[in-house]
């Protein structure tokens, strides 16, 4: 095994190494999947899975450690009806004679072996039966996940002969005695999988596999849109989001999950200012670019969603007038399918929605400075960064990026910031009534937006205004049929 650093999941293997001789799970009890896997590669993992090869096994082995150590133990409980996991966690570390093992913190799911089969063509919900180490082997889905070390001995079990080798050369293959489409088939989210395996560890999928993934990708439909942002953003965390995209676009597997990104390959954007090629070769770009955060990510591959219902031709010359609201329209539905919460919709959809908005500013006044950054508020970087990165990905008739606008910009907007900028109306709903004698509704608002272009004014001067001074503006200046006009 090849050493990696002491963690609590490896003082658990070192655990069982010292209490599992001379039990009913001496040589029954193995180490499977990712963490075998990881390990061989020199990688931590925390996701300590254990299969027992004996019938009913896993429950009375996790029953037993909470027997011998109550308080050292979380008490076992049962993950699922239908696919039963049992779970334990270490709270505290252990000591056996003169032997103290660091196991606080470790998590531990451990099952029978398991035969699984699929009835249900519309589901991924599988029936599972008590199987043999090889048949536990053979329904996981790649060799490489395949690999399974003994608690007691240490030894690394290959059931497909291949797994070890295939980590060695960087290969993605099922077992050799599975169906590749049958493996897609039955759990099309292992199709997701071998795309995050293929960007984060450099992995190379036989064309065996690749093929299966293009026949069944239609199958990425029944499984949930919980299960497939997570399985996106993982690959987010990879730093080559990129590389995943364009990928599933080669393979099919796009087209079925985000199909309005797919179809940005079909969106020509002229040579005047996209000779990069079509919306999603400058999305790609874009993407290659930008932080691995989920957000920074959803925005890049979202922000020219709306591109293809906004495109408007003159000549060789192609324009898309509002397509970054259109884009946020889509960014917020694509957001919303993928079940994230409201907080992340919001904030992707905004910044999707406003990543035109800075390209502009070299017009702007003083005032429309300290506007934006009122209006882009604690989105403001984000809203910077993407337009910074935006305008990097999208070349000119020369062959080169745009001018970087931001700099200036930045500049611009730390000038203001020097007589703080308001978020909140410098008169509350209240006072405005007051002074005006109305009543709620919207000459409320106007009123206050009119305040604020006079608080503005007065900052870009030099001049920090007071609630007191805008009362006596509000009282003695404010015109309101021409505030209702704009002026």
């Amino acid at each position: 095994m090849t050493t990696v650093k002491a963690t609590p999941e490896t003082e658990v293997e070192r655990l069982l190494c010292c209490i599992l001789p001379g039990t009913e799970w001496e040589n029954h009890l193995y180490c499977v999947g990712g963490y075998v896997r990881d390990q061989l590669m020199g990688l931590d993992s925390k996701d300590l899975d254990l299969v027992v090869d004996l019938e009913g096994a896993a429950e009375a082995f996790c029953q037993r450690l909470h027997e011998i150590w109550p308080h050292c133990t979380t008490g076992p409980h049962q993950l699922g009806v239908h696919y039963p996991i049992w779970h334990i966690g270490f709270c505290r570390d252990i000591r056996i004679e003169d032997q103290t093992y660091h196991v606080k913190g470790a998590e531990l799911d451990v099952a029978d072996t398991q035969q699984e089969s699929f009835p249900d063509d519309e589901s991924r919900q599988r029936v599972t039966r008590f199987g043999t180490l090889e048949q536990d082997a053979r329904r996981r889905d790649f060799t490489v996940n395949q690999l399974m070390r003994c608690c007691t001995t240490g030894k690394t079990v290959d059931p497909s002969g291949r797994g070890q080798q295939d980590i060695r050369d960087s290969v993605l293959r099922c077992h050799p005695d599975v169906d590749p489409r049958q493996v897609f088939r039955d759990d099309p989210l292992r199709m997701l999988r071998m795309h995050r395996f293929t960007v984060k560890y450099n992995w190379h999928p036989t064309v065996e596999v690749e093929n299966a993934v293009a026949k069944e990708a239609h199958r990425i439909k029944i499984v949930s849109g919980e299960r497939v942002r997570d399985e996106l953003v993982k690959m987010t965390q990879t730093g080559n989001f990129a590389n995943a995209i364009d990928y599933m676009h080669h393979t099919g597997l796009l087209a079925y999950i985000l199909p309005e990104v797919d179809i940005l390959t079909t969106v020509d954007q002229g040579t005047r200012h996209h000779s990069e090629g079509n919306a999603f070769q400058h999305t790609l770009l874009l993407l290659s670019k930008v932080d691995p955060t989920t957000v920074a990510c959803f925005v890049a591959l979202l922000h020219d969603t709306g591109k293809l219902a906004t495109q408007e031709r003159d000549g060789d010359h192609v324009r898309f007038h509002g397509h970054e609201e259109a884009s946020g329209v889509i960014a917020g539905a694509v957001m919303r399918r993928l079940r994230f919460d409201n907080q992340t919709v919001d904030k992707v959809t905004f910044i999707v929605s406003n990543h035109m908005r800075a390209h502009h500013s070299k017009d702007w006044n003083s005032r429309a400075v300290r506007r934006f950054v009122r209006d882009m508020g604690d989105d403001l970087e984000a809203v910077l960064h993407q337009t910074e990165h935006d305008g990097q990905s999208s070349y000119g008739a020369d062959g080169q990026p745009k001018p970087n606008i931001i700099p200036r910009l930045r500049r611009r907007i730390e000038e203001q910031l020097v007589i703080p900028i308001r978020q909140k109306p410098i008169l509350g709903g209240q006072a405005v009534m007051d002074i005006l004698g109305c009543s709620p509704g919207p000459r409320v608002g106007t009123a206050q937006r009119w305040l604020q272009e006079h608080v503005d004014q007065a900052a870009c001067l030099g001049h920090e205004a007071s609630a007191e001074e805008a009362t006596v503006w509000l009282r003695e200046e404010y015109d309101e049929g021409a505030a209702d006009d704009g002026v």
